[in-house]
């Protein structure tokens, strides 16, 4: 058994964010249905420049079932209601207002279904004065100050975490949403906007917030830096830091008295341990440090250095490339490295999933279906129509 099995989402979603979503619900066993114009969606189009690269389309749609149709048409949006009928969970990241104009936003699907559970990722919300915009992760991400607390205001993310996470954040709200239905037998919206989770995740604006000028006046006047600026590139502290190591870079993390002290002996200097013992004064004092720090890890390979803080239980982790991660073997051991078959492509390397659950554990079951692959299954079995139905609408274009 897994968790979610016996729900099932229609998705019309594309790129990362909603994908991301239904990613986790159908990898924890709901019965997912991506709906794609017969054209296929935005992503696929995107990967398929090359005969080959559509294979990276399973990283992020695995574990569901594929179907066309032109949602945008009069006949589509009749036969998407009909699908919303028999679902649970419908997902999807258009622009507010986008699917309302056709007939099929939120309010038109829950007269459908009363009980259904309407998930919508954008960039600013269905409330507010930005609510109209079109939004992508760069604009998420600079919206919410994620770029300027990354120290990169004028330098495009090098990851997609306003789509991930949002993907992520709008799987929890229906889950959450799932939960109070199970109660009420009523549905709801689960409304995400891609700035609000940047914004949720942006701990260095929430802290000056949460501090006023007052606090911080009074933080910098003990730390001699603001409380923000601990964790700028530009101003490092020795206990919190990253380091070079003859074969790469290592991050070690010595924030407690007790770690500072082990981590002062084990690189041969004991009486800054003691010296630097309060807190502040190894702030104020952070450029002397790091340089002790440096030198001797600078001698030492990336191994031997974790080898070494691990045994005085000194926090520390090497600093991965995209190429050595392949080569973790705490990765390999949770079954993060995963791989997938597909009958075109073969072998495929996804990543595995990163919810435990130890008595209804999700499952990694196919890859990314082909454009349309499910059509004949949804439509003839699903909704029942007939043969000559289902041909009409092949012949008309709307699946």
């Amino acid at each position: 058994m897994e968790a979610l099995e016996g729900i099932r989402v229609i998705d019309v979603s594309q790129y990362l964010s909603g994908p991301r979503c239904t990613q986790i619900l159908a990898d924890l066993g709901a019965e997912v249905i991506k709906v794609e114009p017969p054209q296929g969606e935005a992503l696929r189009i995107l990967m398929a420049f090359n005969p080959k690269t559509e294979r990276g389309y399973s990283v992020i749609n695995r574990n569901k079932k594929g179907i066309t149709l032109n949602i945008f048409t009069e006949k589509g949006a009749e036969i998407l209601k009909k699908l919303v009928q028999k679902a649970d969970v419908f997902v999807e990241n258009y622009t507010p207002g986008v699917l309302d104009r056709y007939g099929i936003g939120y309010k038109a699907l829950s007269e459908v279904n009363p009980s259904l559970i309407y998930g919508s990722i954008s960039g600013f919300g269905y409330t507010g004065p930005y609510s109209f915009r079109q939004a992508f992760d760069i604009i998420g991400q600079a919206t919410g100050g994620i770029m300027d607390a990354m120290r990169r205001p004028d330098k495009p993310p090098t990851v997609f975490f306003a789509d991930l996470v949002s993907g992520a954040y709008l799987a929890i709200g229906i889950l959450s949403a799932l939960i109070a239905r199970s109660k009420t037998g009523k549905g709801q919206m689960v409304d995400i906007s891609m700035q609000d989770v940047m914004y949720f995740h942006n701990y260095r604006a929430q802290i000056r917030r949460a501090f006023g000028a007052e606090l911080t006046d009074e933080v910098m006047n003990q730390f001699g830096i603001t409380p923000e600026s601990l964790m700028d590139e530009n101003r490092r502290v020795a206990f919190w830091n990253v380091y070079k190591a003859k074969d790469g870079y290592v991050v070690i993390v010595a924030l407690m008295d007790k770690q500072w002290k082990k981590l002062m002996e084990v690189i041969g200097k004991p009486e800054l341990g003691e010296k630097y013992a309060f807190l502040p004064d190894r702030v104020k004092n952070s450029s002397i440090l790091i340089e002790e720090i440096q030198e001797w890890v600078g001698k030492k390979t990336v191994k031997e250095v974790i080898n070494e803080l691990d045994r005085v239980r000194v926090p520390c982790g090497e600093v991965h490339t995209a190429q050595t991660l392949l080569d973790d073997p705490q990765l390999k051991a949770r079954g993060m490295l995963a791989e997938v078959e597909h009958k075109r492509f073969g072998k495929i390397g996804i990543p595995g999933i990163p919810l435990f659950l130890t008595q209804t554990p999700g499952k990694i079951r196919t890859p990314a279906p082909e454009l349309g692959e499910h059509n004949e299954e949804i439509y003839l079995g699903l909704l029942g129509l007939s043969g000559s139905e289902f041909e009409s609408l092949k012949n008309e274009g709307i699946i």
